[in-house]
């Protein structure tokens, strides 16, 4: 391979990083993903099975013209770990974090993990915060980078690649390759607040929140407005899918980054307050059932 990576490590398998792991063991790295309990852990990789599951129902359905084969789906689990244990990570060529929205948080993890003694490739899946103030908790800015995958990560086609000041260009060009032996389309924006993807599709979101605070529609028939432009999904169900909780972050990250331009409507800090988080819950603006 271009990236010469081998192992690869994920830190968080929520949503997000349960979705990272996948798509890595799916192009055949040797993956493992920690998270801090094994109960959140089988949470996870039942979340991963019940994906792939999905995609072989999808295989059988369309006589093997989409989806993924029993045979691919079992290759895909023989790549795939999962463990409680971060000692497992210093054997990986590439971390990716893939945790809660939070700069605190973050640096916080990042200086534990250079302080166990990684010292290779670390990427950031945030969606919002510099990369440059991440990297600087690493203490190795020069191996930092923003890989910010969009959700659902196995369906979705893109990753979004920034570069902090400091990231060098061997880490550029590796990361660039890795992202292209993931299967996903790099697309390349500057460190700078929510980058360029959420920069311009949170003030979306934010309008498609106050219409349905508003009482201008319903959450059904704004999502239909978006199916018309020949979007997959419509502006709700994202919000469900991305996550309430921290797409509220991200505006927050925003507004005090760019202005009150992307204050965030009371609804959305409402229904986040209540625990209203989206899919990854079973309740947002829609309430999630057997899938």
């Amino acid at each position: 391979m271009a990236s010469n990576i081998r192992k690869v490590g994920v830190i968080g398998i929520g949503l997000m990083g349960s979705g990272i792991a996948q798509v890595a063991a799916t192009r055949g790295f040797e993956t493992v993903v920690v998270d801090v309990t094994s109960e959140i852990l089988e949470r996870g990789m039942g979340r991963i099975r019940d994906s792939l599951d999905r995609q072989v129902l999808s295989h059988e359905k369309s006589a093997g013209k989409s989806g993924i084969s029993v045979a691919e789906k079992e290759r895909t689990l023989s790549h795939l770990r999962a463990s409680t244990d971060r000692d497992e990570l210093l054997r990986c060529d590439i971390l990716i974090e893939a945790i809660v929205e939070n700069e605190g948080s973050k640096r916080e993890l990042i200086a534990s993990l250079a302080a166990m003694g990684f010292d290779k490739l670390l990427c950031s899946n945030t969606s919002s915060i510099s990369i440059t103030r991440l990297a600087h908790a690493y203490g190795r800015p020069e191996r930092f980078t923003g890989m910010h995958f969009m959700n659902p990560v196995p369906v979705q086609p893109g990753c979004e690649l920034i570069r902090g000041l400091l990231t060098s260009n061997e880490t550029w060009e590796k990361v660039t390759a890795f992202c292209n032996e993931l299967g996903k389309e790099p697309i390349f924006a500057e460190d700078k607040a929510g980058f360029g993807v959420n920069r311009m599709f949170v003030p979306f979101l934010m309008e498609a929140v106050k219409v349905i605070e508003e009482g201008v529609m319903s959450c059904e028939d704004a999502d239909k407005t978006t199916l018309c432009l020949g979007h997959k999904m419509g502006p709700i169900t994202t919000l469900d899918f991305v996550g309430l909780d921290t797409t509220l972050a991200i505006a927050e990250v925003l507004r005090e980054e760019l202005g009150p331009s992307y204050h965030a409507p009371d609804l959305l800090r409402k229904l986040v307050a209540a625990g209203f988080f989206g899919v990854k819950n079973g309740k947002g603006f829609y309430l999630w059932e057997q899938g």
